[in-house]
């Protein structure tokens, strides 16, 4: 499996996201994207960050 992983860390912008091949230690957001994992392409990826989103929006947060 081919992994991709997203970083962003409070206070920065789009610019700064940190696409890498292993995780990001101190990142304050981090996102694993298997992309040649069966039927994933762009589109399908940001509809599940998407649904990510929608998660956090209508759960407490932070998690308890």
């Amino acid at each position: 499996m081919a992994n991709r992983y997203y970083s962003a860390s409070l206070g920065q912008d789009k610019t700064l996201v940190a696409e890498t091949a292993s995780t990001t230690a101190g990142a304050s957001v981090e996102v694993r994207i298997t992309y040649d994992a069966t039927g994933m392409t762009k589109q399908e990826a940001l509809k599940l960050l998407e649904q990510i989103e929608y998660r956090i929006v209508e759960d407490t947060f932070p998690p308890v």
